[in-house]
Protein backbone atom coordinates (compact mmCIF):
# COMPACT_ATOMS: atom_id res chain seq x y z
CA UNK A 1 0.00 0.00 0.00
CA UNK A 2 1.17 3.53 -0.77
CA UNK A 3 -0.06 6.92 0.48
CA UNK A 4 -0.41 9.92 -1.81
CA UNK A 5 -0.47 12.31 1.23
CA UNK A 6 1.70 10.51 3.80
CA UNK A 7 1.94 13.56 6.12
CA UNK A 8 -1.74 13.09 6.94
CA UNK A 9 -0.78 9.88 8.77
CA UNK A 10 0.23 12.06 11.73
CA UNK A 11 -3.51 12.38 12.27
CA UNK A 12 -3.49 8.78 13.54
CA UNK A 13 -2.25 10.21 16.84
CA UNK A 14 -5.77 11.47 17.33
CA UNK A 15 -6.87 7.86 17.78
CA UNK A 16 -5.54 8.10 21.34
CA UNK A 17 -8.09 10.76 22.29
CA UNK A 18 -11.01 8.35 22.93
CA UNK A 19 -8.75 6.22 25.16
CA UNK A 20 -7.69 9.26 27.20
CA UNK A 21 -11.30 10.36 27.65
CA UNK A 22 -12.26 6.86 28.67
CA UNK A 23 -9.55 6.76 31.32
CA UNK A 24 -10.54 10.17 32.67
CA UNK A 25 -14.17 9.06 33.04
CA UNK A 26 -13.06 6.13 35.22
CA UNK A 27 -11.55 8.51 37.88
CA UNK A 28 -14.52 8.77 40.35
CA UNK A 29 -14.55 9.98 44.01
CA UNK A 30 -15.03 7.47 46.87
CA UNK A 31 -18.57 6.26 47.26
CA UNK A 32 -20.35 5.88 50.65
CA UNK A 33 -23.30 3.51 50.54
CA UNK A 34 -26.27 4.38 52.77
CA UNK A 35 -28.56 1.61 53.86
CA UNK A 36 -31.51 3.33 52.20
CA UNK A 37 -29.92 3.15 48.71
CA UNK A 38 -28.28 -0.22 49.07
CA UNK A 39 -30.84 -1.78 46.70
CA UNK A 40 -29.78 0.70 43.97
CA UNK A 41 -26.14 -0.42 44.26
CA UNK A 42 -27.22 -3.99 43.84
CA UNK A 43 -29.15 -3.07 40.65
CA UNK A 44 -26.09 -1.24 39.26
CA UNK A 45 -23.89 -4.23 39.88
CA UNK A 46 -26.28 -6.40 37.91
CA UNK A 47 -25.78 -4.15 34.85
CA UNK A 48 -22.06 -3.49 35.26
CA UNK A 49 -21.01 -6.18 32.75
CA UNK A 50 -23.31 -4.70 30.06
CA UNK A 51 -22.00 -1.21 30.75
CA UNK A 52 -18.38 -2.29 30.47
CA UNK A 53 -19.07 -3.93 27.09
CA UNK A 54 -20.90 -0.82 25.90
CA UNK A 55 -18.10 1.50 26.92
CA UNK A 56 -15.47 -0.73 25.30
CA UNK A 57 -17.50 -0.84 22.08
CA UNK A 58 -17.85 2.95 22.05
CA UNK A 59 -14.11 3.29 22.64
CA UNK A 60 -13.33 1.03 19.70
CA UNK A 61 -15.85 2.73 17.42
CA UNK A 62 -14.59 6.23 18.17
CA UNK A 63 -10.98 5.16 17.75
CA UNK A 64 -11.81 3.46 14.42
CA UNK A 65 -13.60 6.58 13.15
CA UNK A 66 -10.54 8.73 13.81
CA UNK A 67 -8.26 6.13 12.18
CA UNK A 68 -10.50 5.93 9.05
CA UNK A 69 -10.55 9.73 8.70
CA UNK A 70 -6.77 10.00 9.11
CA UNK A 71 -6.14 7.23 6.59
CA UNK A 72 -8.59 8.79 4.11
CA UNK A 73 -6.72 12.09 4.41
CA UNK A 74 -3.47 10.25 3.54
CA UNK A 75 -5.08 8.90 0.32
CA UNK A 76 -3.93 5.27 0.36
CA UNK A 77 -3.65 3.33 -2.92
CA UNK A 78 -3.26 -0.42 -3.46
CA UNK A 79 -2.32 -2.49 -6.57
CA UNK A 80 -5.33 -3.80 -8.50
CA UNK A 81 -6.37 -4.71 -12.02
CA UNK A 82 -9.64 -2.79 -11.63
CA UNK A 83 -8.42 0.53 -10.33
CA UNK A 84 -8.98 3.92 -11.85
CA UNK A 85 -5.46 5.24 -11.22
CA UNK A 86 -2.02 3.93 -12.05
CA UNK A 87 1.62 4.54 -11.28
CA UNK A 88 3.43 6.97 -13.62
CA UNK A 89 4.15 5.14 -16.89
CA UNK A 90 5.88 5.69 -20.24
CA UNK A 91 3.77 4.64 -23.23
CA UNK A 92 4.69 4.87 -26.94
CA UNK A 93 1.69 4.49 -29.23
CA UNK A 94 2.21 3.54 -32.88
CA UNK A 95 -0.84 4.88 -34.71
CA UNK A 96 -0.83 3.39 -38.22
CA UNK A 97 -2.04 6.12 -40.58
CA UNK A 98 -0.53 4.56 -43.69
CA UNK A 99 -2.38 4.52 -46.99
CA UNK A 100 -4.32 1.36 -46.07
CA UNK A 101 -5.80 3.10 -42.99
CA UNK A 102 -8.08 5.01 -45.36
CA UNK A 103 -9.99 1.85 -46.29
CA UNK A 104 -13.67 1.76 -45.38
CA UNK A 105 -15.02 -1.18 -43.38
CA UNK A 106 -18.65 -1.33 -42.29
CA UNK A 107 -19.19 2.27 -43.36
CA UNK A 108 -16.31 3.57 -41.22
CA UNK A 109 -12.79 4.55 -42.20
CA UNK A 110 -10.43 2.12 -40.49
CA UNK A 111 -8.36 4.94 -39.04
CA UNK A 112 -11.39 6.08 -37.02
CA UNK A 113 -11.39 2.84 -35.03
CA UNK A 114 -7.66 3.19 -34.42
CA UNK A 115 -8.17 6.78 -33.27
CA UNK A 116 -10.85 5.63 -30.81
CA UNK A 117 -8.39 3.23 -29.19
CA UNK A 118 -5.78 6.01 -29.03
CA UNK A 119 -8.30 8.34 -27.37
CA UNK A 120 -9.11 5.67 -24.78
CA UNK A 121 -5.44 5.57 -23.86
CA UNK A 122 -5.36 9.37 -23.69
CA UNK A 123 -8.30 9.52 -21.28
CA UNK A 124 -6.50 7.09 -18.97
CA UNK A 125 -3.23 9.06 -19.00
CA UNK A 126 -2.37 11.32 -16.06
CA UNK A 127 0.01 14.29 -15.86
CA UNK A 128 2.62 11.96 -14.40
CA UNK A 129 2.72 9.78 -17.51
CA UNK A 130 5.01 10.25 -20.51
CA UNK A 131 3.40 9.71 -23.89
CA UNK A 132 4.77 9.39 -27.42
CA UNK A 133 2.86 9.19 -30.68
CA UNK A 134 4.49 7.58 -33.73
CA UNK A 135 2.83 7.81 -37.13
CA UNK A 136 3.69 6.76 -40.66
CA UNK A 137 6.67 9.14 -40.77
CA UNK A 138 8.31 7.14 -37.97
CA UNK A 139 9.06 10.22 -35.85
CA UNK A 140 8.31 9.84 -32.08
CA UNK A 141 6.46 12.92 -30.79
CA UNK A 142 6.44 13.54 -27.05
CA UNK A 143 3.01 14.75 -25.87
CA UNK A 144 1.38 15.63 -22.58
CA UNK A 145 -1.92 14.08 -21.60
CA UNK A 146 -3.55 17.45 -22.37
CA UNK A 147 -2.09 17.58 -25.90
CA UNK A 148 -2.92 13.99 -26.73
CA UNK A 149 -6.50 14.33 -27.97
CA UNK A 150 -5.80 17.15 -30.43
CA UNK A 151 -2.70 15.37 -31.74
CA UNK A 152 -4.64 12.15 -32.38
CA UNK A 153 -7.48 14.04 -34.08
CA UNK A 154 -5.00 15.66 -36.48
CA UNK A 155 -3.73 12.29 -37.74
CA UNK A 156 -5.00 11.56 -41.26
CA UNK A 157 -4.36 8.70 -43.72
CA UNK A 158 -1.12 9.40 -45.62
CA UNK A 159 -0.10 7.93 -49.00
CA UNK A 160 2.86 6.13 -47.45
CA UNK A 161 3.78 2.74 -46.00
CA UNK A 162 4.50 2.08 -42.33
CA UNK A 163 7.07 -0.60 -41.49
CA UNK A 164 5.65 -1.91 -38.21
CA UNK A 165 8.82 -3.73 -37.19
CA UNK A 166 10.91 -0.61 -37.58
CA UNK A 167 8.29 1.46 -35.74
CA UNK A 168 8.32 -0.94 -32.77
CA UNK A 169 12.12 -0.79 -32.62
CA UNK A 170 11.97 3.01 -32.64
CA UNK A 171 9.36 3.06 -29.87
CA UNK A 172 11.37 0.63 -27.75
CA UNK A 173 14.51 2.75 -28.14
CA UNK A 174 12.62 5.85 -26.95
CA UNK A 175 11.16 4.08 -23.91
CA UNK A 176 14.46 2.45 -22.97
CA UNK A 177 15.86 5.91 -22.21
CA UNK A 178 13.12 6.62 -19.64
CA UNK A 179 13.17 5.94 -15.89
CA UNK A 180 9.54 4.77 -15.88
CA UNK A 181 8.03 1.39 -16.78
CA UNK A 182 7.60 1.40 -20.58
CA UNK A 183 4.99 -0.15 -22.88
CA UNK A 184 4.73 -0.12 -26.68
CA UNK A 185 1.17 -0.02 -28.04
CA UNK A 186 0.50 -0.85 -31.71
CA UNK A 187 -2.75 0.42 -33.24
CA UNK A 188 -2.76 -0.88 -36.81
CA UNK A 189 -4.67 -2.89 -39.38
CA UNK A 190 -1.69 -5.30 -39.18
CA UNK A 191 -1.24 -5.76 -42.90
CA UNK A 192 0.92 -8.79 -43.59
CA UNK A 193 2.91 -6.67 -46.06
CA UNK A 194 3.68 -4.09 -43.31
CA UNK A 195 5.36 -6.53 -40.95
CA UNK A 196 9.10 -6.84 -40.56
CA UNK A 197 11.06 -8.50 -37.80
CA UNK A 198 11.19 -6.22 -34.76
CA UNK A 199 13.24 -8.81 -32.83
CA UNK A 200 12.41 -9.50 -29.21
CA UNK A 201 12.60 -6.32 -27.17
CA UNK A 202 12.91 -5.97 -23.43
CA UNK A 203 9.51 -4.40 -22.72
CA UNK A 204 5.82 -5.23 -23.25
CA UNK A 205 4.33 -4.80 -26.73
CA UNK A 206 0.53 -4.59 -26.87
CA UNK A 207 -1.37 -4.90 -30.15
CA UNK A 208 -5.03 -4.06 -30.71
CA UNK A 209 -6.45 -6.90 -32.79
CA UNK A 210 -7.69 -5.60 -36.16
CA UNK A 211 -11.14 -6.23 -37.51
CA UNK A 212 -11.87 -7.92 -40.85
CA UNK A 213 -10.31 -6.31 -43.92
CA UNK A 214 -12.27 -5.58 -47.10
CA UNK A 215 -11.20 -6.98 -50.44
CA UNK A 216 -9.24 -4.45 -52.43
CA UNK A 217 -7.38 -3.80 -55.65
CA UNK A 218 -5.10 -0.94 -56.62
CA UNK A 219 -2.76 0.22 -59.36
CA UNK A 220 0.57 -1.46 -58.58
CA UNK A 221 2.71 -0.07 -61.42
CA UNK A 222 2.57 1.86 -64.67
CA UNK A 223 5.11 1.56 -67.46
CA UNK A 224 5.34 3.78 -70.54
CA UNK A 225 6.69 2.12 -73.71
CA UNK A 226 8.72 3.38 -75.43
CA UNK A 227 10.33 6.17 -73.41
CA UNK A 228 9.51 8.68 -76.16
CA UNK A 229 6.45 8.47 -78.38
CA UNK A 230 6.80 9.67 -81.96
CA UNK A 231 3.17 9.15 -82.91
CA UNK A 232 1.92 6.96 -80.07
CA UNK A 233 2.86 4.25 -77.65
CA UNK A 234 1.65 1.82 -74.99
CA UNK A 235 0.95 2.20 -71.27
CA UNK A 236 1.22 -1.08 -69.34
CA UNK A 237 -0.66 -1.02 -66.03
CA UNK A 238 -0.33 -3.75 -63.40
CA UNK A 239 -3.03 -4.23 -60.75
CA UNK A 240 -2.21 -5.32 -57.20
CA UNK A 241 -4.18 -6.14 -54.07
CA UNK A 242 -6.24 -9.24 -53.25
CA UNK A 243 -9.48 -8.76 -55.20
CA UNK A 244 -9.09 -10.65 -58.48
CA UNK A 245 -12.46 -9.56 -59.89
CA UNK A 246 -11.81 -7.70 -63.16
CA UNK A 247 -12.78 -4.04 -63.23
CA UNK A 248 -12.36 -1.20 -65.70
CA UNK A 249 -8.88 0.27 -66.08
CA UNK A 250 -9.00 3.73 -67.64
CA UNK A 251 -6.08 5.71 -69.09
CA UNK A 252 -6.23 9.48 -69.14
CA UNK A 253 -3.73 11.80 -70.84
CA UNK A 254 -4.09 15.56 -70.35
CA UNK A 255 -7.46 14.94 -68.67
CA UNK A 256 -8.85 13.06 -71.67
CA UNK A 257 -9.70 9.35 -71.60
CA UNK A 258 -7.62 7.67 -74.33
CA UNK A 259 -7.86 3.98 -73.42
CA UNK A 260 -9.85 1.41 -71.48
CA UNK A 261 -9.32 -2.19 -70.42
CA UNK A 262 -10.23 -4.80 -67.80
CA UNK A 263 -8.00 -6.27 -65.08
CA UNK A 264 -8.10 -7.54 -61.49
CA UNK A 265 -5.50 -8.04 -58.79
CA UNK A 266 -2.53 -9.95 -60.13
CA UNK A 267 -3.31 -8.98 -63.71
CA UNK A 268 -2.52 -6.14 -66.04
CA UNK A 269 -3.50 -4.44 -69.24
CA UNK A 270 -1.65 -2.78 -72.13
CA UNK A 271 -3.39 0.34 -73.42
CA UNK A 272 -2.27 1.62 -76.82
CA UNK A 273 -2.43 5.34 -77.55
CA UNK A 274 -2.06 7.19 -80.85
CA UNK A 275 -1.83 10.84 -81.77
CA UNK A 276 0.16 12.28 -78.86
CA UNK A 277 1.65 15.67 -79.73
CA UNK A 278 5.34 16.46 -79.13
CA UNK A 279 6.17 17.61 -75.60
CA UNK A 280 5.49 16.46 -72.07
CA UNK A 281 2.03 15.27 -71.01
CA UNK A 282 0.61 14.31 -67.64
CA UNK A 283 -1.63 11.29 -67.36
CA UNK A 284 -2.99 8.74 -64.93
CA UNK A 285 -4.34 5.20 -64.80
CA UNK A 286 -7.64 4.95 -62.89
CA UNK A 287 -9.50 1.89 -61.57
CA UNK A 288 -13.16 1.55 -60.67
CA UNK A 289 -13.39 2.88 -57.07
CA UNK A 290 -13.56 0.39 -54.19
CA UNK A 291 -13.25 0.53 -50.38
CA UNK A 292 -9.76 2.07 -50.56
CA UNK A 293 -9.84 5.03 -52.92
CA UNK A 294 -6.26 6.23 -52.41
CA UNK A 295 -4.70 3.42 -54.49
CA UNK A 296 -7.23 3.45 -57.32
CA UNK A 297 -5.11 5.76 -59.48
CA UNK A 298 -1.47 6.21 -60.40
CA UNK A 299 0.09 9.15 -62.20
CA UNK A 300 2.36 8.96 -65.24
CA UNK A 301 4.19 11.18 -67.70
CA UNK A 302 4.28 10.77 -71.47
CA UNK A 303 6.94 12.38 -73.62
CA UNK A 304 6.02 12.95 -77.25
CA UNK A 305 8.48 13.83 -80.01
CA UNK A 306 8.48 14.24 -83.76
CA UNK A 307 10.05 11.26 -85.58
CA UNK A 308 13.82 11.64 -85.62
CA UNK A 309 15.66 12.21 -88.90
CA UNK A 310 18.11 9.35 -89.32
CA UNK A 311 20.76 8.09 -91.72
CA UNK A 312 23.26 5.21 -91.84
CA UNK A 313 26.98 5.18 -92.64
CA UNK A 314 28.77 1.84 -92.61
CA UNK A 315 26.01 0.20 -90.53
CA UNK A 316 25.50 -2.71 -92.94
CA UNK A 317 22.64 -3.81 -95.20
CA UNK A 318 20.30 -4.94 -92.43
CA UNK A 319 20.36 -1.53 -90.73
CA UNK A 320 19.87 0.23 -94.07
CA UNK A 321 16.87 -1.97 -94.94
CA UNK A 322 15.27 -1.47 -91.52
CA UNK A 323 15.76 2.29 -91.76
CA UNK A 324 14.04 2.31 -95.16
CA UNK A 325 11.03 0.49 -93.66
CA UNK A 326 10.83 2.97 -90.80
CA UNK A 327 10.98 5.89 -93.21
CA UNK A 328 8.19 4.44 -95.35
CA UNK A 329 5.92 4.00 -92.31
CA UNK A 330 6.69 7.46 -90.96
CA UNK A 331 8.46 6.20 -87.84
CA UNK A 332 11.61 8.11 -88.81
CA UNK A 333 12.41 10.81 -91.33
CA UNK A 334 15.26 10.97 -93.77
CA UNK A 335 18.03 13.26 -92.51
CA UNK A 336 21.07 13.42 -90.25
CA UNK A 337 19.69 14.21 -86.77
CA UNK A 338 20.72 10.68 -85.76
CA UNK A 339 23.52 8.81 -87.48
CA UNK A 340 23.73 5.02 -87.25
CA UNK A 341 27.15 3.81 -88.30
CA UNK A 342 30.73 2.88 -87.49
CA UNK A 343 32.06 6.39 -86.80
CA UNK A 344 31.22 8.82 -83.96
CA UNK A 345 30.50 11.96 -85.93
CA UNK A 346 29.12 15.17 -84.45
CA UNK A 347 25.54 15.13 -83.15
CA UNK A 348 23.45 12.19 -82.00
CA UNK A 349 25.17 8.98 -83.01
CA UNK A 350 24.63 5.24 -82.65
CA UNK A 351 28.16 3.86 -82.91
CA UNK A 352 28.74 0.27 -84.11
CA UNK A 353 32.12 -1.50 -84.27
CA UNK A 354 33.77 -1.06 -87.67
CA UNK A 355 33.89 -4.08 -89.98
CA UNK A 356 37.67 -3.67 -90.18
CA UNK A 357 39.25 -4.39 -86.75
CA UNK A 358 42.17 -2.16 -87.69
CA UNK A 359 39.87 0.87 -87.38
CA UNK A 360 38.95 0.21 -83.71
CA UNK A 361 41.76 2.42 -82.49
CA UNK A 362 40.61 5.34 -84.67
CA UNK A 363 37.02 4.93 -83.46
CA UNK A 364 38.17 4.95 -79.83
CA UNK A 365 40.19 8.10 -80.44
CA UNK A 366 37.16 9.77 -82.03
CA UNK A 367 35.02 8.81 -79.00
CA UNK A 368 37.61 10.27 -76.65
CA UNK A 369 37.78 13.47 -78.72
CA UNK A 370 34.04 13.92 -78.25
CA UNK A 371 34.42 13.45 -74.50
CA UNK A 372 32.60 10.10 -74.47
CA UNK A 373 33.89 8.12 -71.43
CA UNK A 374 33.65 4.68 -73.13
CA UNK A 375 35.72 2.72 -75.61
CA UNK A 376 35.73 -0.60 -77.46
CA UNK A 377 37.86 -3.19 -75.69
CA UNK A 378 38.72 -6.79 -76.52
CA UNK A 379 36.90 -8.64 -79.31
CA UNK A 380 35.30 -11.85 -77.98
CA UNK A 381 33.51 -14.78 -79.57
CA UNK A 382 31.03 -17.09 -77.88
CA UNK A 383 27.30 -17.18 -77.35
CA UNK A 384 25.46 -14.81 -75.04
CA UNK A 385 21.77 -14.01 -74.50
CA UNK A 386 20.79 -10.36 -74.52
CA UNK A 387 18.72 -8.55 -71.97
CA UNK A 388 17.27 -5.06 -71.63
CA UNK A 389 14.67 -3.28 -69.55
CA UNK A 390 14.13 -0.78 -72.38
CA UNK A 391 14.04 -2.88 -75.52
CA UNK A 392 12.34 -6.19 -76.34
CA UNK A 393 15.54 -8.21 -76.78
CA UNK A 394 14.55 -11.46 -75.08
CA UNK A 395 15.78 -14.52 -76.97
CA UNK A 396 18.36 -12.64 -79.05
CA UNK A 397 21.79 -14.28 -79.23
CA UNK A 398 25.14 -12.52 -79.62
CA UNK A 399 28.10 -14.47 -81.09
CA UNK A 400 30.70 -11.72 -81.43
CA UNK A 401 31.12 -8.65 -79.30
CA UNK A 402 33.58 -6.04 -78.22
CA UNK A 403 33.83 -5.48 -74.51
CA UNK A 404 32.63 -1.96 -73.76
CA UNK A 405 34.90 -0.27 -71.26
CA UNK A 406 34.15 2.89 -69.31
CA UNK A 407 31.39 4.49 -67.29
CA UNK A 408 28.04 4.98 -69.04
CA UNK A 409 24.35 4.14 -68.63
CA UNK A 410 23.67 0.53 -69.62
CA UNK A 411 20.70 0.12 -71.96
CA UNK A 412 21.23 -3.58 -72.74
CA UNK A 413 23.49 -6.51 -71.88
CA UNK A 414 24.92 -9.58 -73.59
CA UNK A 415 25.52 -12.25 -70.99
CA UNK A 416 26.71 -10.46 -67.90
CA UNK A 417 28.43 -7.53 -69.62
CA UNK A 418 27.18 -4.22 -71.03
CA UNK A 419 26.31 -4.47 -74.73
CA UNK A 420 24.46 -1.20 -75.39
CA UNK A 421 25.47 1.89 -73.40
CA UNK A 422 24.67 5.57 -73.57
CA UNK A 423 26.75 8.62 -72.70
CA UNK A 424 24.94 11.86 -73.51
CA UNK A 425 23.87 11.85 -77.15
CA UNK A 426 26.10 8.91 -78.09
CA UNK A 427 25.01 5.26 -77.95
CA UNK A 428 27.66 2.55 -78.31
CA UNK A 429 26.72 -1.00 -79.38
CA UNK A 430 29.19 -3.85 -78.81
CA UNK A 431 28.27 -5.77 -81.99
CA UNK A 432 27.56 -4.96 -85.61
CA UNK A 433 24.04 -5.46 -86.92
CA UNK A 434 25.14 -8.46 -88.95
CA UNK A 435 24.09 -12.11 -88.85
CA UNK A 436 27.70 -13.17 -88.17
CA UNK A 437 27.70 -11.10 -85.02
CA UNK A 438 24.13 -11.54 -83.71
CA UNK A 439 20.81 -12.97 -84.87
CA UNK A 440 19.07 -9.70 -83.95
CA UNK A 441 18.76 -8.53 -87.62
CA UNK A 442 16.97 -11.80 -88.44
CA UNK A 443 14.33 -11.38 -85.78
CA UNK A 444 11.03 -9.44 -86.02
CA UNK A 445 12.08 -7.29 -83.07
CA UNK A 446 14.92 -5.70 -85.06
CA UNK A 447 12.88 -2.99 -86.78
CA UNK A 448 11.00 -1.92 -83.58
CA UNK A 449 14.32 -2.03 -81.71
CA UNK A 450 15.99 0.28 -84.23
CA UNK A 451 12.93 2.54 -84.17
CA UNK A 452 13.07 2.88 -80.38
CA UNK A 453 16.85 3.30 -80.36
CA UNK A 454 16.91 6.05 -83.01
CA UNK A 455 14.02 8.01 -81.57
CA UNK A 456 15.34 7.63 -78.03
CA UNK A 457 18.68 9.09 -79.06
CA UNK A 458 17.08 11.77 -81.23
CA UNK A 459 14.79 12.93 -78.42
CA UNK A 460 17.77 13.64 -76.19
CA UNK A 461 17.89 12.74 -72.52
CA UNK A 462 14.43 11.68 -71.39
CA UNK A 463 13.98 10.26 -67.92
CA UNK A 464 11.37 9.56 -65.29
CA UNK A 465 12.14 8.97 -61.63
CA UNK A 466 9.63 7.04 -59.52
CA UNK A 467 9.36 7.74 -55.78
CA UNK A 468 7.00 7.37 -52.84
CA UNK A 469 5.80 10.48 -50.95
CA UNK A 470 8.53 12.02 -48.83
CA UNK A 471 11.22 9.69 -50.16
CA UNK A 472 14.74 11.07 -50.64
CA UNK A 473 15.63 10.80 -54.34
CA UNK A 474 18.63 11.83 -56.41
CA UNK A 475 17.60 13.31 -59.76
CA UNK A 476 19.83 13.01 -62.85
CA UNK A 477 22.62 15.51 -63.40
CA UNK A 478 20.65 17.59 -65.92
CA UNK A 479 18.04 18.49 -63.27
CA UNK A 480 18.14 22.04 -61.90
CA UNK A 481 14.61 22.75 -60.65
CA UNK A 482 11.73 20.63 -59.41
CA UNK A 483 8.54 22.31 -60.58
CA UNK A 484 5.90 22.07 -57.85
CA UNK A 485 2.45 23.72 -57.73
CA UNK A 486 3.71 26.10 -55.05
CA UNK A 487 6.77 27.07 -57.10
CA UNK A 488 10.12 25.80 -58.31
CA UNK A 489 12.49 24.09 -55.86
CA UNK A 490 16.23 24.22 -56.70
CA UNK A 491 17.90 20.84 -57.28
CA UNK A 492 21.62 20.21 -56.78
CA UNK A 493 23.10 17.43 -58.92
CA UNK A 494 24.07 14.40 -56.86
CA UNK A 495 22.18 15.64 -53.78
CA UNK A 496 19.07 13.96 -52.42
CA UNK A 497 15.79 15.82 -52.86
CA UNK A 498 12.68 15.04 -50.84
CA UNK A 499 9.78 13.93 -53.00
CA UNK A 500 6.48 15.80 -52.53
CA UNK A 501 4.18 14.54 -49.79
CA UNK A 502 1.25 13.99 -52.17
CA UNK A 503 1.14 11.70 -55.23
CA UNK A 504 1.40 13.31 -58.65
CA UNK A 505 3.55 13.92 -61.70
CA UNK A 506 6.03 16.79 -61.36
CA UNK A 507 8.21 18.10 -64.18
CA UNK A 508 11.90 18.87 -63.75
CA UNK A 509 13.60 21.81 -65.47
CA UNK A 510 17.14 21.90 -66.83
CA UNK A 511 19.81 24.58 -67.07
CA UNK A 512 18.24 26.21 -70.12
CA UNK A 513 14.75 26.25 -68.63
CA UNK A 514 13.44 23.36 -70.72
CA UNK A 515 11.78 20.33 -69.18
CA UNK A 516 14.34 17.51 -69.03
CA UNK A 517 12.46 14.88 -67.05
CA UNK A 518 9.78 14.14 -64.51
CA UNK A 519 9.40 12.93 -60.94
CA UNK A 520 6.37 10.64 -60.56
CA UNK A 521 5.23 10.17 -56.96
CA UNK A 522 2.87 7.38 -55.95
CA UNK A 523 1.99 5.31 -52.89
CA UNK A 524 3.67 2.03 -52.07
CA UNK A 525 1.82 -0.73 -53.99
CA UNK A 526 2.16 -3.08 -51.00
CA UNK A 527 -0.47 -0.98 -49.24
CA UNK A 528 -3.11 -2.29 -51.65
CA UNK A 529 -3.07 -5.77 -50.10
CA UNK A 530 -5.21 -5.28 -47.00
CA UNK A 531 -5.07 -8.88 -45.76
CA UNK A 532 -3.96 -8.88 -42.08
CA UNK A 533 -1.22 -11.14 -40.81
CA UNK A 534 -2.17 -14.18 -38.76
CA UNK A 535 -2.10 -13.51 -35.00
CA UNK A 536 0.85 -15.84 -34.43
CA UNK A 537 2.85 -14.25 -37.23
CA UNK A 538 2.15 -10.75 -35.89
CA UNK A 539 3.11 -11.72 -32.34
CA UNK A 540 6.39 -13.22 -33.49
CA UNK A 541 7.28 -10.34 -35.79
CA UNK A 542 6.53 -7.62 -33.25
CA UNK A 543 8.77 -8.84 -30.46
CA UNK A 544 6.43 -11.32 -28.79
CA UNK A 545 3.48 -8.94 -28.74
CA UNK A 546 0.32 -9.51 -26.71
CA UNK A 547 -2.88 -9.35 -28.76
CA UNK A 548 -5.92 -7.66 -27.15
CA UNK A 549 -9.47 -7.65 -28.51
CA UNK A 550 -10.99 -4.64 -26.72
CA UNK A 551 -10.02 -1.04 -26.01
CA UNK A 552 -10.69 -1.47 -22.30
CA UNK A 553 -8.33 -4.42 -22.00
CA UNK A 554 -5.72 -2.48 -23.97
CA UNK A 555 -5.97 0.50 -21.61
CA UNK A 556 -5.72 -1.66 -18.48
CA UNK A 557 -2.64 -3.42 -19.82
CA UNK A 558 -0.92 -0.33 -21.21
CA UNK A 559 -0.24 1.50 -17.96
CA UNK A 560 2.08 -0.22 -15.49
CA UNK A 561 1.25 -0.64 -11.79
CA UNK A 562 -2.48 0.10 -11.84
CA UNK A 563 -3.72 1.15 -8.38
CA UNK A 564 -7.02 1.80 -6.64
CA UNK A 565 -7.35 4.78 -4.25
CA UNK A 566 -9.19 3.86 -1.03
CA UNK A 567 -10.11 7.38 0.16
CA UNK A 568 -13.80 7.13 -0.72
CA UNK A 569 -14.10 3.66 0.77
CA UNK A 570 -12.48 4.78 4.05
CA UNK A 571 -14.79 7.80 4.33
CA UNK A 572 -17.82 5.58 3.76
CA UNK A 573 -16.60 3.23 6.50
CA UNK A 574 -16.06 6.22 8.82
CA UNK A 575 -19.65 7.39 8.25
CA UNK A 576 -21.02 3.89 8.90
CA UNK A 577 -18.97 3.64 12.09
CA UNK A 578 -20.30 7.04 13.21
CA UNK A 579 -23.86 5.85 12.69
CA UNK A 580 -23.18 2.69 14.70
CA UNK A 581 -21.48 4.76 17.43
CA UNK A 582 -24.49 7.06 17.66
CA UNK A 583 -26.84 4.10 17.90
CA UNK A 584 -24.77 2.42 20.64
CA UNK A 585 -24.51 5.67 22.60
CA UNK A 586 -28.27 6.26 22.33
CA UNK A 587 -29.09 2.76 23.53
CA UNK A 588 -26.71 3.15 26.44
CA UNK A 589 -28.35 6.43 27.46
CA UNK A 590 -31.80 4.83 27.49
CA UNK A 591 -30.53 2.02 29.66
CA UNK A 592 -29.01 4.49 32.16
CA UNK A 593 -32.29 6.43 32.35
CA UNK A 594 -34.27 3.31 33.10
CA UNK A 595 -31.83 2.27 35.74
Amino acid sequence: MEFLQPLALFGLAGAAIPMLLHLLQRRQPPTVVFPAVRYLVEAEQRHSRRLRLRNLLLLLLRTAIIVMIALAAARPVVPTSLGETHAPSAVAVILDNSLSAGAVTGGQVRLEALRAAAHALGWEATPGDRLWLIGVDGIPRSLTSGEWRDAVDRVQPAPRRLDLGEAVRTAAAVLAAQDLPGTVVVLSDLQATALSDAARIDMPVLVRSPGPAPANRGVASVRVEPETWTSGGVVVAEVGGDDTMAVEVRLEVDGRTVGRGLAGAGGGVALAVEGVAPGWHRGRVVLTPDELRADDEMHLVVHGSSPARAATVGAGPFAEAALAVLAETGRVRVGRDVLVGDRPEAGCTVVLPPADPARIGAVNQALAARGVPVRFGTLETGEWATGSALFALEGVTVRRRYRIEGDAAVLGTAGDLPWIVRAGDVVVVGSRFDEDWTDLPLRPVFVPFLDALINRVGAGEVWRVMATPGEAVVLPGSARRLLLPAGAVPVVAGTATEAPADPGAFFVGGADGDTVGALVVHGDPRESDLRPAAAGVARAALGGARMLDADGALVRAAFAGRRAELTTLLLVIAVLLAIVELAVASIGGAVRTRA
